[in-house]
């Protein structure tokens, strides 16, 4: 055992000669190291894979019904806006335009809820572009206090002072020969130029020009009270009790209506010889849901012929009525929505006669045009007016 013993531990001893020492902890660090280096790499060349299917073009996201993916909202407060619906494609062959000669169109404020959505208007193309075509007269006054009324004859292409220096507002007769006005209390009628007749007393104009009935026979005036004169026997008969407040009241072409002003800026319909009346739906109304843009009409100044529509000068609620008497817009009686006229520019003056013709004057690129609709919304001339009237305000028109 003794000679085994000593081989073995000499082997032994032998080995340990050719042997390293080895430290276990060392050994350790290293492997994890190597381990974390093969993780990482694998780590990287997975999300490079990952950005190559998508560059590729192979990941997709579902579509075909993405406006019904349900979007998750939080409380919305009184003042945010609503989310908008995604608009519905126009149908196949509609046109986004209305008909040229839709004038009751659209109305230009938003639409009230439930109602549908405004019409856009095409430019009318009219029957004739020139200025003799026009028939009738037209008729013009100054700016100043105290102005010059001006009655121009296209077809005859005459332009004449009909009235110097008008103390108050007048009234153009039916047939465009006589003249109404008011001086110091007096009711005084000019015919074609000539001699003024006085045809009644204590008369004023403040809240009511002198406006003559479709045939030409009475006169609306206000005395004490709104009353009609008739011009043969010198009558006066005051309106029926229930339009005493009215003001600025004008008649339909039939005379059938009666369309006026009230004193917050709002209108009314009356039956002639009645002494109700009906509100038109939104002028001068107060209440901001009903009337989002606080629109109103303070002084109606013609009626078509039915009595359907009236030409105001648009103001809105509040707003003073100094300087306001020549039209620029259109109104429908039974809806309040603003008629769209289908003219190029800014419409500057508007007017009917009493058969419902419709003369709209307008300004575009520095150019006046007048254009005549008749009472079928058809456009009748389109011309370009004379530059003698451009700085007097459209007043009326007649056939």
């Amino acid at each position: 055992m003794t000679a085994e013993h000593d081989r073995l531990r000499a082997s032994l001893q032998d080995l340990a000669e050719v042997a390293e020492p080895t430290d276990m902890y060392e050994r350790a660090i290293n492997r994890s190291r190597r381990i974390g280096r093969r993780e990482a790499a694998v780590g990287t060349g997975a999300a490079m894979a990952v950005l190559v299917v998508l560059a590729s073009g192979l990941w997709q996201m579902p579509r075909g019904r993405e406006e019904n993916i349900p979007v998750a909202t939080g409380a919305q407060s009184a003042d945010s806006p609503a989310p908008s619906k995604p608009a519905s494609p126009a149908p196949a062959g509609a046109s986004p335009t209305g008909s040229p000669g839709d004038l009751a169109g659209a109305p230009v404020r938003p639409p009230r809820e439930g109602s549908k959505p405004p019409k856009q208007t095409k430019t009318a193309k009219p029957k004739s572009r020139t200025l003799s075509d026009l028939p009738g007269h037209v008729f013009y006054r100054e700016h100043d206090g105290d102005p010059d009324v001006i009655r121009m004859s296209p077809t005859r292409g005459t332009s004449e002072v009909v009235l110097a220096d008008a103390p108050s507002s007048v009234g153009i007769s039916p047939d465009g020969y006589r003249i109404a006005y008011v001086s110091d209390g007096k009711l005084l009628v000019n015919e074609s130029g000539g001699e003024s007749k006085q045809v009644a007393t204590d008369v004023v104009a403040a809240d009511q020009a002198p406006v003559w009935s479709p045939e030409g026979s009475r006169l609306l005036v206000a005395t004490s009270a709104p009353s009609v004169l008739d011009l043969e026997s010198g009558a006066i008969t005051p309106l029926p009790d229930g339009l005493a407040s009215g003001q600025h009241f004008r008649w339909s072409g039939d005379g059938s209506t009666l369309v006026y002003a009230t004193s917050h800026c709002g209108l009314k319909v009356a039956d002639g010889d009645a002494g109700t009346s009906t509100s038109v739906p939104v002028l001068g109304d107060t209440q901001p849901q009903d009337n989002p843009d606080g629109l109103a009409a303070c002084k109606p100044t013609s009626v078509d012929a039915t009595g359907r529509r009236v030409t105001v000068p648009l103001q809105t609620t509040g707003e003073s009525t100094t300087g306001t008497d020549t039209a620029d817009a259109v109104v429908d009686t039974a809806t309040g929505d603003l008629a769209v006229l289908p003219v190029a520019g800014t419409v500057v003056g508007a007017v009917f006669d009493p058969d419902g013709n419709l003369l709209v004057r307008t300004e575009n690129d520095g150019k006046r045009l007048l254009s005549l609709f008749d009472s079928d919304n058809t456009l009748r001339v389109q011309a370009k007016e004379p530059p003698s009237v451009r700085d007097f305000d459209l007043l009326a028109y007649t056939r």
